[in-house]
């Protein structure tokens, strides 16, 4: 109950699946198998990444999309495909460019991996969206941290509601935005992957910088069908009597 699966059924006849386990596991310190160089930890390592090359040779995020990478280095972002998704409970489709898939598709991997920051949003992959909208994401984003803020609450801590820690988190997204799209320069020849990448990282700046705004926008839709709040007056000594 914890994959979901992309098919990408391109216009030339060729398909190509993918599924992520949201629950998969890490690969031990000692696994020998070959990966690609860019997938090295030091190759463009992100600044504000916490991990070491001796203890995890590999960056995590490099590792869980090298098999993408690798079938669409040669493919355009343009390149026309049916994108179907399979989720535990329903099924997705959509005719749509290459990047708009991968950039669902790479989303979710990234997000239920083992990066110590985008980790962090983990609950969302868990109640992934496929094809999600800057509005649809946003409303997600910030729904899944201010759920978070109810358990923190729960635990005795003060809960965040002013969001400050979420501003804070997408500040560090950007950091390995900008040094991972170095890494993904070096594996594809082509602009499929690297479309996609940039497109999702453009994703996640445009929530960092309008969640606020968006947030204003949509605040009508919580009172529209309240009945309006009139003032009431102050009630006179008499009135008081009789309440």
């Amino acid at each position: 109950m914890n994959k979901y699966a992309y098919e990408f059924h391109l216009e030339n006849g060729d398909v190509h699946r993918f599924e992520v386990d949201l629950t998969r596991k890490r690969e031990p310190v000692g696994n020998h198998h070959e990966h690609a160089f860019w997938t090295r930890l030091e190759f463009h390592q992100c600044h504000n990444c916490p991990l070491h090359s001796a203890e995890t040779p590999y960056c995590p995020v490099a590792v869980d999309i090298e098999e993408v990478a690798e079938q669409f280095k040669d493919i355009l972002s343009f390149e026309r495909a049916d994108v179907r998704v399979e989720s535990p409970v329903r099924s997705y489709s959509k005719h749509c460019d290459v990047q708009t898939g991968l950039n669902s598709l790479l989303g979710l991997i990234m997000a239920s991996g083992r990066c110590p920051i985008l980790s962090q949003l983990k609950p969302m992959a868990h109640y992934h969206l496929p094809f999600a909208t800057i509005e649809e994401t946003i409303y997600r984003v910030v729904g899944a941290y201010l759920l978070k803020q109810y358990y923190v609450y729960q635990e005795g801590q003060r809960p965040d509601l002013d969001l400050e820690g979420l501003a804070a988190f997408y500040e560090d997204v950007q950091r390995v935005n900008q040094d991972f799209m170095k890494r993904i320069k070096a594996a594809s020849p082509r602009d499929a992957n690297l479309n996609a990448i940039n497109t999702l990282f453009s994703l996640s700046m445009m929530v960092a910088m309008t969640f606020l705004s968006k947030l204003e926008e949509i605040k009508p839709l919580f009172f529209s069908t309240m009945a309006p709040v009139t003032k009431r007056e102050t009630p006179t000594v008499a009135q008081s009597d009789l309440l």
